[in-house]
């Protein structure tokens, strides 16, 4: 797992403006899939690695730690209109229909399960920040 480290005040005021944005469309994905008669997938941010540099060691985590907060705000959005979720987790789920996941969270809503995951199967594939439900 990648650990987040101390951000410059620069990225302090990107960051601050992203969590606005990253969880205002959070609680928006979230609402819509609940309204939906089958299970869903959706992105909330997608990154496809392009070429060795972005593949390397150091550049995947300093990816992953972008991704961790990224999901950290998109848990603590849906936290506040969800709830605390039912579980979290670093591994797999068998709720969550993703393979690779590193974090996920979900929040039993009415009769369905909504979910955030954050996912990374392996080098050649994107890296995922998702929302769903079951």
């Amino acid at each position: 797992m990648c650990r987040v480290g101390a951000m410059s005040p620069d990225e302090r005021i990107t960051g601050i403006w992203e969590t606005h944005q990253m969880s205002d469309e959070a609680l928006e994905l979230a609402e819509r899939l609940l309204e939906e008669d089958a299970g869903q997938l959706e992105e909330l941010r997608v990154h496809m690695l392009e070429g060795d540099d972005d593949a390397q060691d150091e550049a995947l985590e300093e990816l992953c730690a972008e991704f961790e907060r990224d999901f950290d705000r998109v848990v603590a959005t849906l936290s506040e209109k969800y709830g605390a979720p039912a579980r979290t987790g670093e591994e797999d789920d068998d709720v969550v229909e993703l393979n690779g996941v590193f974090r996920f969270a979900v929040w039993p809503v009415g009769r369905k399960l909504l979910y955030a995951a954050a996912a990374h199967e392996d080098r050649e594939l994107p890296m995922l920040l998702m929302s769903g439900y079951r």
